[in-house]
């Protein structure tokens, strides 16, 4: 009896150490493919000007990534040794990891070679417009002035604040050309290739595709949830545009004036009390006074506005925290943004509640202590919603009147009025 014992106790050992193999292969190549990608990505997005940084890289570097994620092998491997996990004796922790890679394989693997090549297509021409985009010329032709060159974030902020209602016109007008320039720069095309991928596959648009990869259900049974919250409103909503309209007249409810008369006035008045050189400093008092730590991270911020920057803030993480086989602690590197004009009325504001959020995400990802990096990171089948989730709750305490009292102070030291 203790020959078979023994033959079973060596093929259990066997089939545990292929799995642990495995385990450690893919998660080291996912590391240094994804790590390639998010150096390519914050590069380019940030407009930096060493040469290893260029959209062809970009795009190199993610057709890498997501060929290693679409590879049919390791999918087949994964449920394999699922299904051995446990005659293998495999750990909690190494089950948890083979259904993260089943998960994450099964989102990117395409059996149509028509829609891998789709794929492809649309990888090279996201590249090819972002590239465009980052190059264009946006501003405004202001009155008196003639045009100026500003970014989307200085024409939504002069829009905000600015009295003068044609030159808020004129930004409104300026926001508008980057839906003319990208039309004209392939993001029809773009747009009728990731469909054409997505019916490829069986889904009826890119849109559902995205949704069912990165929720787990698809886009009818969002519409339904978003139904119920804008049917929900809709009351609420036409009562305020009616009170809007009454109080303010009917061009209060221009698409150029709307902001300012909710907020100019009130954005003006609150600019002195969020000075943006203050708002690394409130973000460490705040995250710290409630506990929150990046456990080892390193960030790399970057948070003012700038030409050729991309114009919306960011979170990625081209180092992703997890926990290595050997038990040790592998520290997240996040790279985030900000887009603050520490010139512009009601910049700070804005910059500070971005640099929250942003900072809410890396809190976030930097505490995901799990066996792999696929684990932490943000594309499927990481969910959007749970991504988004504590970033929201932390950039809502910019809002919040408890926090302003003690958070809200002008360069003079003076805490901004109960009464505003």
């Amino acid at each position: 009896r203790s020959l078979p014992q023994r033959r079973g106790r060596d093929h259990s050992l066997g089939m545990r150490l292929a799995a642990r193999s495995f385990i450690n292969e893919v998660n080291a190549r996912y590391e240094t493919l994804h790590r390639a990608f998010e150096e390519q990505f914050w590069g380019t997005k940030m407009a930096l000007a060493a040469d290893m940084y260029s959209v062809s890289e970009l795009t190199r570097t993610k057709e890498e990534m997501e060929a290693f994620l679409a590879d049919e092998a390791k999918l087949s491997k994964s449920r394999e040794l699922l299904a051995q996990a446990e005659t293998a004796e495999l750990s909690e922790s190494e089950v948890r990891t083979l259904k993260i890679f089943e998960r994450t394989f099964g989102c990117y693997i395409m059996e149509s070679a028509e829609a891998r090549e789709l794929r492809a297509t649309a990888t090279r021409a996201e590249g090819a417009l972002e590239d465009a985009r980052n190059k264009m010329t946006l501003g405004a032709t202001m009155p008196g002035k003639g045009f100026v060159e500003m970014s989307s974030v200085g024409l939504r902020n002069t829009m905000r604040v600015d009295p003068d209602e044609a030159a808020r016109k004129a930004c409104w007008e300026g926001l508008r050309s980057i839906g003319n320039f990208i039309t004209s720069n392939g993001f029809i095309e773009l747009v009728r290739t990731r469909n054409a991928m997505a019916r490829a596959l069986g889904y009826p648009c890119f849109y559902d595709y995205k949704v069912n990869q990165a929720e787990g259900f698809g886009k009818e049974a969002l519409f339904a949830i978003l139904d119920t919250l804008e049917i929900g409103t809709r009351g609420l909503m036409a009562t305020a545009l009616e009170r809007l309209e009454a109080d303010k007249g009917p061009a209060a409810k221009q698409p150029w004036n709307t902001n300012f008369v909710l907020s100019g006035e009130i954005t003006q008045k609150l600019d002195p009390y969020f000075p943006f050189e203050r708002s690394v400093g409130s973000w460490g008092r705040s995250f710290g006074a409630l506990g929150i730590s990046y456990c080892g991270a390193t960030m790399s911020l970057d948070l003012l506005d700038r030409k050729g920057k991309y114009s919306n803030g960011f979170c990625h993480w081209p180092q992703p925290a997890w926990l290595k086989s050997d038990g040790s602690w592998q520290p997240s590197v996040t790279h985030f943004t900000s887009l603050a004009d520490p010139a512009a009325v009601g910049s700070g504001v804005v910059g500070l509640k971005t640099l929250m959020h942003e900072a809410g995400h890396a809190a976030h990802f930097s505490n995901i202590r799990q066996p792999s990096p696929l684990f932490s990171q943000e594309r499927a089948p990481t969910s959007v919603a749970y991504a988004e989730l504590q970033s929201m709750f932390l950039d809502s305490l910019v809002g919040d009147a408890a926090w302003r009292a003690k958070y809200a102070v002008s360069r003079q030291g003076q805490p901004v009025p109960w009464p505003l």
